[in-house]
Order: structure tokens, then C-alpha cells, then sequence
């Protein structure tokens, strides 16, 4: 539906606008904003913020008077309003508004940090005003738990400040006042205590808009004691004192400080189609989807504490979402944190039985904790639904890695590898496999290209020293088990086979001091006791070779 305005001045522009001779106004739109005159007193007016469409919709405005909004992108129709508040058209200001709210309110919900923003910045748009006013008001947390809360204009934060009907507690109110105040000023030592005088100051300077607008006398006099007494110096003495006056006597009236009224308690009986009711539901689960997006794209570039942080921040919207959860299962994994990766996994399949990736973390999950059977279960159920996942058949073949089904374990990472040819981690495990198997050569190979990808892998540099040692390489063996216990000083993988790898080369102190180092850490390795034990031996000290000799058979009866 088009919407006509200025009828009568415009009956004969539009002509104009089509016969564009004569014109005495240029103005450039997409260019750096600047006004000039040229040498035939044209004025050249240039607004670097306005693009080529809003600008063809606003000049056909200005000279014929219609505008048809129906076929327009929202965004387009935001853009339009700020560029009709930056040419002062108050009509069409008031127009777009009403359209939006009236037809666009779900976009307005889901941008709503945008539009608050932009409405706030100046009084022509109250109507925007009074609807992001609505949603603060009844559902404060949108604004004040946002990570934008810190980086707020002074403006919003005043027009929030001063919402009676803000349903957030006073001392709460107050918290977040301080921390964005603090924020504003980033040299302030962290703690108040420390602070000088000229910190007070700083502090004060920052907030004096926004102190006037506390309802101090609607503060619990322990949030009073804990939140507001630390920074008690950014107060007016006589406002200090009447605080205090209204603890020790309460029936005593307050003469001398303004007293602001309590904030009003919303009704829990608001119209069903009120706006904000609307609102929070978009708003949250729009906020919990970007935390759910950005909190997975850092579990992939391994940043795993910011995954954390936003994926729980999610979890906090939409607490039974199966993808969040599932992320944070997998997050936690990555983390070594298997106890509650089960937790966050076992949840998301409870919602979603057959969600594969969390089925294919789970099992994984339960491999990391021994649970082979079940590791398993889940494996080939992730399997079953995506039979070309890469991760999972890596997971299984793990998983029969440690069960001792070798070859079962080969089928699944030559799989894997035919599916992604450079995973470093599947060429890794599978060279361990071949090695396991006395296959040296083909180990070798593997644990080469493993390499090639990711050079300071300790635990790859372990695999390939220990088929060094088998092959009798004993000097290139040595080299890996060094470097990778650079890497990681405590491996007990890499101690106990650079111990062996020093009894080959007659070298028994040291062989001794790795074997002993290894087994402080997995006392009852079998491998690491029976080297030992053969160390020992080579030195003449039987009793302690017997012993280690002992306790290996007692863990591996059948090691022949």
C-alpha cells in the first residue's frame, strides 16, 4: 500500500524530478559527507552514510510524495528511517516507525541492540524509544547481561537509569552501574581498596549522569554494606549520611537528599499481545543461537575456555538445546574433562537419541574412560545414520586399538583416511597400529606423513621412536623421544620407551632414571616394570629385577 503526503505541493514535482535541467542542489550519496558550493552557486551536498537505493526512495519522496514500503527489505526500511531522521522528514519518520512496528516487529526484536541504539540517539523516534523501552523494562537481563552492556553511549544507559518500571532489584542496578563505570575507566586498579583519591574522581566524573538516577533508599542495607559502602567516596557527603540515616532510623524523613520513588512492579496480568511478551522469547533464542555459533567456532580453532564461556552462556537461554549441549560435551572432551563432557552428552541424547555428533563424542568420551563396550555401541549407532564420518571411524578404531582388535581397528582408520587423507591424527594412530603389529615399514610411512602435518606432535614423535627401537634405529629413536619429551616432560609413553631405548644402547642410569620417572607416573605399566626389571638385571642388582619381573607377570600373566 502506497502512502501519499504533501499532495498538493507535490502535484506538479515529480514532472520535475523526471525533467532534471534545471537544479540548483547536488546530492551525492555513498561519498564522504561534506556540503559545498560550486563555481554556478550549486550546493553539493555529500552523505557518505546513505546508500544509492534508500537515497532514489527518499527523493522520490521529496518530489512526488508516495512511498510503497510492502516490497522493501527490512533492513533497506531501517536504513531509509535513520536517513530520514538525517534529512529532518518528520512525516516519514513517523510512517516508517509505525511500519515497522506494525508489520516488522519480529526483525525489530531479533536486531534489537541495533535498534535501540539508533532510536536512542535522539528524540524523533519515540516510537522506536518507547518499544525498545517495553522490552528493557520488563526483561532488563537483554541489555544488562549483554556483552555489549560495558560498551553502551552514556545516553542509553541514562534512559534506562531512568525507567520506573525497570524490573531489575536496585542493588543489582547499582552493580552493573560500577562495573560499567569501572569499564570507562580501564587504568583503575582492580581493587577499590588500593585506590587513591584520584580514582574516586575518575570514577565519579564517569558516572555523574548516572548516580542522580539510582533509587538509593530501595537498596537492601546489605547490598548497601558489600556494594555501594566501597565506593562511598564517589557520593556527596550529605547523600552519604542520609543513607545511613535511613538504616539507623528508618521512620526518619529524608530532608535533605532527593528521593526518588520505588520503581513500579509490572503486573503479571500484561495484554497477551503486548510487545515485549513478544519479544523475549526472539530476542533470547536469537542471542542463544549466536553464543551456540560462536561457541562451536571456537572449539574448532581450539580455543576451548572461550567455547566454554559463550556455549554456558547459551545453555542459559535455551537450557535443553541438543546442539549446545552436545558442543559443550565436545568442548569438554577436548579439554580432558570426560566426567562432565558424559554429562552435557548424555543430556543431548536424551533429547535427541540420534544426534550423531553427539553420538560419535560419547563414544569417544567412553573410550577416554575405558568403557569400550559402550564406546562402541555409540560408535556404530553414529555409524549406522552417517556411515562416511570420519571422526567417528577414527573414534572406533581407536577404540578397538585399545580392545587389541587390530584389525578391525586398521579397517576403520584406512576408512577414515580414504575419507580425509591428511588427518594427521588417524595417520598417527594408525602408524601406532602398524607398529603394534610389527608392520615397521608401513608405521614408519605413516608416522612420517603425521608428522610432515604436525611436526611438534609428542605423542606421534613417541610412536615413531618407539618403531625406531623396534627397527634397531636406536639414535633416530632417541632423537624422537627427546623431542617429545620437550614437549611434554611428564609423557610416560615417551619415558618408559626412551628408557628402553637406553637399555639397548647399554646406557642403564639412564634407562633407569626414565623407567623409574615413567613409573611414578603409571605404576603399573607392564612394559615399563619388565624393562625395568631387564635393566636391573644388566646392572647385577637381581633381588630388584626379580620384583619388577614379579609385579609385570602379576599384571600380564601370559607376556611370554
Amino acid at each position: 500500500m502506497s502512502a501519499k503526503f504533501f499532495e498538493k505541493l507535490s502535484s506538479n514535482l515529480n514532472q520535475l524530478l523526471k525533467d532534471s535541467d534545471e537544479y540548483n542542489v547536488i546530492i551525492e550519496v555513498d561519498k564522504l559527507s561534506t556540503i559545498t558550493c560550486d563555481g554556478n552557486n550549486v550546493k553539493i551536498i555529500k552523505q557518505a552514510n546513505i546508500s544509492t537505493e534508500v537515497f532514489e526512495i527518499i527523493i522520490k519522496y521529496i518530489y512526488d510524495g508516495t512511498i510503497t514500503l510492502e516490497n522493501i527489505n527490512t533492513s533497506v526500511v531501517f536504513e531509509l528511517l535513520i536517513a530520514s531522521n538525517e534529512f529532518g522528514l518528520e512525516e516519514l519518520i513517523k510512517h516508517i516507525q509505525l511500519f515497522l512496528l506494525e508489520n516488522n516487529a519480529s526483525w525489530l526484536r531479533l536486531n534489537f541492540s541495533r535498534v535501540c541504539r539508533t532510536s536512542l540517539k535522539d528524540d524523533n523516534l519515540k516510537n522506536l524509544q518507547q518499544f525498545c523501552a517495553n522490552i528493557i523494562a520488563k526483561h532488563p537481563s537483554i541489555i544488562f547481561d549483554s556483552d555489549e552492556f560495558l560498551t553502551l553511549p552514556e545516553n542509553i544507559l541514562i534512559f534506562i537509569l531512568k525507567l520506573d518500571n525497570l524490573q531489575m532489584d536496585e542493588g543489582k542496578i547499582w552493580h552493573y552501574i560500577i562495573n560499567w563505570g569501572i569499564a570507562q575507566n580501564p587504568s583503575l586498579p582492580l581493587n577499590p581498596d588500593q585506590w587513591s583519591d584520584e580514582h574516586f574522581l575518575a570514577l565519579k566524573s564517569s558516572l555523574q549522569n548516572c548516580l542522580p538516577l539510582i533509587r538509593y533508599f530501595q537498596i537492601s542495607g546489605e547490598d548497601i554494606f558489600e556494594k555501594v559502602r566501597p565506593y562511598q567516596k564517589i557520593h556527596d557527603q550529605t547523600l552519604w549520611a542520609d543513607i545511613m540515616l535511613k538504616f539507623m532510623a528508618p521512620n526518619k524523613a529524608i530532608s535533605t537528599s532527593n528521593v526518588l520513588p520505588p520503581r513500579k512492579n509490572l503486573t503479571t496480568t500484561l495484554p497477551l499481545r503486548d510487545i515485549a511478551d513478544k519479544s523475549i522469547t526472539e530476542i533470547e533464542s536469537n542471542r542463544a543461537s549466536e553464543l551456540r555459533k560462536s561457541g562451536e567456532a571456537y572449539r574448532i580453532m581450539g580455543k576451548y575456555e572461550e567455547s566454554l564461556i559463550d556455549l554456558t552462556k547459551s545453555l542459559e537461554f535455551e537450557a535443553n538445546n541438543a546442539n549446545a549441549l552436545s558442543y559443550r560435551g565436545a568442548t569438554y572432551f577436548a579439554m580432558y574433562r570426560y566426567e562432565e563432557s558424559l554429562a552435557d552428552l548424555n543430556k543431548s541424547l536424551e533429547i535427541e537419541p540420534d544426534n550423531t555428533f553427539a553420538l560419535k563424542y560419547r563414544g569417544a568420551t567412553y573410550r577416554m574412560m575405558c568403557r569400550y563396550e559402550e564406546s562402541l555401541a555409540d560408535l556404530y549407532k553414529a555409524l549406522e545414520i552417517d556411515p562416511n564420518d570420519a571422526f567417528a571411524l577414527r573414534s572406533r578404531g581407536d577404540t578397538y586399538l585399545m580392545m587389541r582388535r587390530y584389525e578391525e581397528s586398521l579397517a576403520d582408520y584406512n576408512k577414515s583416511l580414504e575419507i580425509e587423507p591428511d588427518n594427521a591424527f588417524a595417520l598417527k594412530y594408525r602408524g601406532g597400529t602398524y607398529r603394534i603389529m610389527c608392520r615397521y615399514e608401513e608405521s614408519l610411512a605413516d608416522l612420517n606423513q603425521s608428522l610432515k602435518i604436525e611436526p611438534n606432535d609428542a605423542l606421534a614423535l613417541s610412536f615413531r621412536g618407539e618403531t625406531y627401537r623396534m627397527m634397531r634405529r636406536y639414535e633416530e629413536s632417541l632423537a624422537d623421544l627427546n623431542k617429545s619429551l620437550e614437549i611434554e616432560p611428564d609423557n610416560a609413553f615417551a619415558l618408559k620407551y626412551r628408557g628402553a631405548t637406553y637399555n639397548r644402547m647399554k646406557r642403564y642410569e639412564e634407562s633407569l632414571a626414565d623407567l623409574n620417572q615413567s613409573l611414578e607416573i603409571k605404576p603399573n605399566d607392564a612394559f615399563a616394570l619388565e624393562t625395568r626389571g631387564d635393566t636391573y638385571r644388566m646392572m647385577r642388582r637381581y633381588e630388584e629385577s626379580l620384583a619388577d619381573f614379579n609385579k609385570s607377570l602379576e599384571i600380564a600373566p601370559n607376556n611370554s
